[in-house]
């Protein structure tokens, strides 16, 4: 199985998982805020959809995606912010329907091509196989807001172990986020995965170490959990400073948790 064919199996299998919850909503399910408010329930599902779409866009159209694409990062934020008012109408069903067939044209795109190939996208441009994993852990994160939000526990899965990986190596740009000098020594992470797997990660070398809970990592590097409310412990003052900055997604620090 290649790169991006286990990739596409695990964000089809995370997309079921939310599908399913979704399906048994009233409209006043769809409503419900979650932590992180202002977005509801369907915003949540809304910023995956439309995200989709521009995904697909750059990937098979190239050259009109970055025709249309905004001049620098603050008008690009402003085109992502705006993306929830823009779609307030659409009723829960129809969002829904939306990010069914946003999935299902994605994972489309994504089959059997290249993992080292590139492609645009707002920031720098990306090889294939990293920005399915983006994909990936915003679909982990943001599902994980609905599960939350509807008062659910998000089943526990080896699939984070994308959103793990993603978070070690999106290490510098967290440093860059914060405008923090780069540390000159590397951080592993020794984990236990949800299926009681031992997962290592990281130069076998280095001193600064990250122990734990690999799904509790997965909510801290995407800010849904706090670092001293994890079950992890980091050695090392590297390790340590880098879990209470650490983001897997781009662009500047998110709020926290």
């Amino acid at each position: 199985m290649s790169l991006l064919d286990d990739l596409c199996g695990d964000l089809r299998d995370e997309s079921d998982e939310i599908i399913e919850v979704l399906e048994s909503l009233d409209e006043d399910s769809w409503m419900t805020m979650t932590a992180a408010a202002p977005w509801t329930v369907k915003d949540q599902i809304v910023h995956l959809a439309w995200n989709d779409d521009a995904t697909v866009r750059a990937l098979t159209e190239p050259e009109e995606f970055l025709a249309a694409k905004p001049s620098g990062m603050e008008a690009i934020q402003e085109m992502v912010d705006s993306v929830i008012t823009d779609f307030t109408h659409l009723t829960g069903a129809e969002t829904l329907e939306w990010f069914r067939e946003a999935r299902r044209q994605l994972l489309n795109s994504f089959a059997g091509r290249n993992p080292k190939d590139r492609m645009p996208w707002y920031g720098p441009e990306m090889s294939l196989a990293s920005k399915l994993t983006a994909r990936f852990m915003e679909t982990w994160a943001h599902g994980f807001d609905v599960f939350d939000g509807l008062g659910l526990d998000k089943p526990r899965t080896d699939r984070a172990r994308h959103v793990v990986f993603l978070g070690l190596q999106a290490l510098p740009n967290a440093y860059s986020a914060q405008a923090r000098q780069l540390p000159d020594r590397p951080v592993r992470l020794d984990l236990t995965a949800p299926s009681g797997e031992q997962w290592l990660m990281g130069p076998p070398e280095a001193t600064d170490v990250v122990r734990g809970s690999a799904f509790e990592l997965a909510l801290v590097v995407t800010q849904r959990l706090a670092a001293a409310d994890a079950d992890l412990v980091a050695e090392g003052d590297v390790a340590h400073e880098w879990l209470g900055i650490a983001q897997a997604f781009a662009g500047p620090p998110g709020s926290g948790r």
